[in-house]
């Protein structure tokens, strides 16, 4: 079953909400996109994610440490983006992936669905 254009602003808003919780400002956008076929991927690309102490850090040669902080997080909410996007699309994320871009502010969330609930 396709992912629909109700399900991807859904997943959107859920994103930024759970990004404003955890790092105490959303992304000024998010874009969400869900591919055709299977495994079925959706991609969630934010748009200027980082705070004011990370561009400090950056600005500062501190990319690794904004990069780690970022990672830990990531893996501290992982279950918490997982849970949203599954109660959306109506089946568990067999694969998650986050990553930030601390030059850009760019942070990407992968969810992959390839199982029989999907």
């Amino acid at each position: 079953m396709p992912i629909d254009r109700d399900q991807r602003a859904a997943i959107g808003e859920a994103v930024t909400r759970l990004e404003r919780d955890f790092y105490g400002r959303g992304p000024s956008s998010v874009r969400v996109t869900a591919s055709d076929g299977s495994p079925e991927v959706v991609t969630v690309l934010s748009l200027d994610t980082l705070t004011t102490s990370d561009r400090t850090l950056v600005e500062r040669d501190g990319i690794g440490a904004v990069r780690a902080h970022h990672q830990a997080v990531h893996e501290a909410t992982s279950a918490d983006f997982r849970a949203e996007v599954a109660a959306i699309v109506g089946g568990e994320p067999s694969a998650y992936f986050a990553q930030v871009d601390p030059h850009t502010g760019y942070a990407v969330r992968v969810f992959v669905f390839d199982g029989p609930d999907r």
